[in-house]
């Protein structure tokens, strides 16, 4: 397959470090002894045999420069997937709609160790003949592998990096930033279908209800609905795939999740729009047939299924109880803010429904924070001053009427609560 890769990713070619395992290390200690043995036999000879010893080293270099060279890339799915392993954060993490500084506090899933360097023969077939990978985190399926490299995880969401080959390359029309003119973001996305579920039988008995809370479209459950990223070449995809974990701790009614759980996530099928369209034909309200046009979407069918061992280190998550609130009872209970993220808990009388108002919050400069992911209050912190921010309540109609957007700075006087937070 042959790659076309773009100068970031040359640059991460040509910077790539190969992580040394069990087997290089071996390699490389029994050499070291080699010469070790052999330069004691030679310090005794002439000089005319010292310069032999140089030719020896020299060559026995190069002989391990080439047994590692064989070993690594003889092997194609290694070879396939030195230039990205561990490295898809560092490349994505600034252009996707959920920034981060995911590289920072990244948890290798893949690696190029003894379990992806097994020998094609102990690969499975599956019903469509395709070769399904052993590994846990990659599988192959249709012409489509889809490999988990990372994890980055917070107290308010589970961030994996994706990398997705496909065998028949995917369509120009999918790399909107390319080949789309006029088209203002920084990074491409894919959309899919998932079904997810939390297991936390391993934790404490007494916090859950139940073991196992299993998520899917047909039963209105949140699922990841989007990969972003960015194209290495037409054959590649490189993305994150973002899990909310504020839902489904409201789902489960607990104050906080347990920090080890086992998760584990299907991608039934993913999609894009093609830039030709169709005809199909809906019913109006009042009854009337009429015909609109719609992309026509390119589908890769699934599924490709993952299970992973949750263990969040929240030691760099934040959290302030205020419990402060005006003379209606309407305030902030608490702040929590993680490397990614900031979100506060806002506080309101019995009988008042949160969705009648808005917390906006803004960095020390008092500009609105963006939101981060699929929950709107949920704010990103990348790239902003948030050692203050300033947190309002606001009523929703005067929210998006008066205060959203460029008019931010009505919030101060339009806010029924304010107050500051400093960290």
């Amino acid at each position: 397959m042959k790659k076309e890769h773009r100068d970031s990713d040359l640059y991460e070619i040509l910077h790539f470090t190969p992580e040394i395992t069990p087997e290089i290390k071996h390699s490389i200690n029994t050499a070291y002894a080699q010469i070790k043995e052999e330069g004691f036999k030679m310090r005794k000879k002439t000089k005319k045999a010292q310069n032999k010893r140089k030719f020896f080293y020299m060559g026995l270099a190069a002989a391990l420069l080439l047994a590692f060279g064989f070993w690594g890339f003889s092997n194609p799915v290694l070879a396939g997937k030195i230039p990205f392993l561990g490295r898809i954060f560092r490349i994505v993490e600034n252009d996707i709609g959920y920034s981060g500084n995911y590289s920072e506090n990244a948890i290798p899933l893949t690696a190029p160790d003894s379990e992806t360097m097994k020998d094609d023969s102990s690969d499975e077939k599956n019903g469509s003949g395709d070769t399904v990978s052993d590994n846990a985190y990659s599988q192959t399926v249709n012409g489509v592998t889809i490999t988990l490299s990372e994890a980055s995880y917070s107290k308010l969401a589970l961030y994996f990096s994706v990398e997705i080959d496909c065998e028949e390359g995917f369509p120009e029309d999918f790399n909107w930033v390319k080949n789309m003119e006029d088209y203002i973001l920084s990074y491409d996305s894919l959309s899919m279908t998932s079904t997810q579920q939390f297991d936390f039988s391993q934790a404490d008995p007494t916090l859950y209800n139940t073991d196992i809370l299993s998520c899917t479209e047909a039963e209105g459950l949140p699922t990841p609905y989007s990969i972003e990223g960015n194209y290495a070449d037409s054959h590649t995809f490189l993305g994150v795939i973002r899990v909310d974990l504020e839902t489904i701790r409201q789902i489960l009614g607990v104050d906080t999740l347990s920090p080890q759980f086992t998760y584990s996530f299907t991608i039934q099928k993913f999609w894009h729009d093609l830039n030709e369209t169709k005809e199909v034909t809906a019913t109006s309200e009042d009854g009337e047939t009429i015909t609109l046009l719609e992309n026509v979407k390119k589908y890769y069918d699934g599924p490709w299924s993952f299970t992973i061992p949750v263990s969040m280190n929240q030691a760099d998550t934040q959290t302030k109880e205020l419990m402060q609130a005006n003379a209606d009872g309407i305030g902030i209970a608490s702040v929590t803010k993680t490397p990614y993220e900031i979100k506060a808990d806002i506080l309101l009388p019995a009988g008042v429904e949160p969705f009648d108002y808005v917390v906006a919050i803004t960095d020390a400069d008092g500009k609105i924070l963006d939101s981060q992911g699929g929950i709107s209050e949920i704010y990103s912190v990348y790239g902003r001053n948030t050692d203050t921010v300033h947190i309002y309540v606001v009523d929703y109609n005067t929210y998006m009427d008066e205060c959203k957007a460029e008019n931010a700075y009505l919030l101060p006087e339009k806010a029924l609560f304010q107050t500051t937070v400093e960290w």
